[in-house]
């Protein structure tokens, strides 16, 4: 019985070896862009996963109607805030969400009902739609709510976040958004809701002038 000696190179490691492994027959090209790489946007199974994530949509999800705002030069952007916005023609398509109970918050002038929920779209859809804009923390969804009681039936929504979600290959499927409803504000609401104010269009423009 020896004892070991670890400090001696017994010839077993071929100091070579790594670099002979590194070696091949394909060209530079074959070796980076192999048929293998996840990340390839020409991939059938990405074509694949964007149309099964666009059928999810419209399986499960409902109508609803998005109004984009616009922008305008008299935006504050210190406060983050748009004194008598103006949206866009209203654009049609289907969402996911599942529709929250609505909660009574206390406040300084007394009760208020606050609705919060989340959506998914299609991030493909909106791509197409909109292009590079997507959607933006202002804009306004209309969603059916459907409650029975009409004076507790929230609809229209505004947009507090959209990210990117569902992530397969490096490549987006979904669009999630937080909506949080309306207030009586009539700054913050789309025409439709305004019945004895006629508002100004230009340009397919939505104006809410007070």
């Amino acid at each position: 019985m020896t004892i070991h000696r670890f400090a001696i190179d017994t010839g077993q490691v071929n100091s070579g070896q790594t670099d002979a492994a590194l070696t091949s027959f394909r060209s530079d090209i074959d070796q980076r862009h192999t048929p293998l790489a996840l990340h390839d946007p020409d991939s059938a199974d990405i074509k694949l996963a964007r149309s099964q994530a666009s059928e999810m949509i419209n399986i499960s999800g409902a109508e609803v109607v998005v109004y984009l705002r616009t922008e305008n030069a008299d935006f504050d952007s210190v406060f983050d805030e748009d004194p008598d916005p103006t949206y866009w023609s209203p654009i049609s398509l289907k969402g996911f969400f599942k529709p929250q109970p609505l909660e009574a918050e206390l406040k300084e002038w007394g009760a208020e009902i606050v609705n919060k929920t989340e959506i998914v779209f299609d991030h493909a859809q909106i791509y197409q739609l909109v292009g590079e804009r997507m959607f933006r923390p202002g804009d306004v969804v209309r969603l059916p709510y459907n409650a029975a009681t009409t004076a507790l039936n929230p609809k229209n929504y505004r947009v507090l976040n959209a990210t990117p979600s569902g992530n397969f290959r490096y490549t987006w499927l979904y669009l999630t958004c937080q909506l949080e409803t309306l207030t009586a504000d009539i700054t913050v609401r789309p025409e439709e809701d305004i019945p004895n104010e006629e508002p100004i269009r230009t340009g397919g423009q939505y104006r809410e002038s007070i």
